[in-house]
């Protein structure tokens, strides 16, 4: 008799490059489980896969094929405008304008992601 094997699921949301400026416009990524979104500011300079390798490290596996998003919906667009707005501020506004590589409200919007689904194993 095998023992049931339980799994937390959750969505990495990585926002797209901006096309004119070929450029992440937040460093930040967002984890979206069942209890809502962390937000995850990152370097300008992190790649997929050492946030991969971060997440596997805490257990997490993740597919590899992403879910393109484009265009959430407006009350989607709002809770994850939300939350990258509060990853802004948590971060000094020059550190941030200078990692974004932009002067002024270094956001921008953000409006296409790659979503990637995640599981982790719970114990018991």
């Amino acid at each position: 008799m095998s023992a049931k094997r339980f799994y937390e699921y959750a969505r990495l949301w990585v926002p797209l490059y901006d096309a004119a400026a070929l450029t992440v416009t937040r460093p930040v990524y967002l984890i979206e489980a069942a209890d809502g979104f962390e937000g995850i500011t990152a370097e300008k300079n992190t790649t997929l896969m050492s946030l991969f390798n971060e997440m596997g490290r805490q257990g997490w596996r993740i597919e590899t094929t992403p879910l393109r998003v484009s265009h959430p919906s407006p009350e989607f667009q709002l809770l994850i405008d939300a939350t990258l707005d509060e990853a802004d501020h948590a971060t000094a506004p020059d550190e941030l304008a200078h990692a974004v590589g932009s002067s002024g409200d270094p956001a921008g919007t953000v409006i296409e992601f790659d979503v990637y689904g995640m599981r982790r194993r719970l114990p018991g």
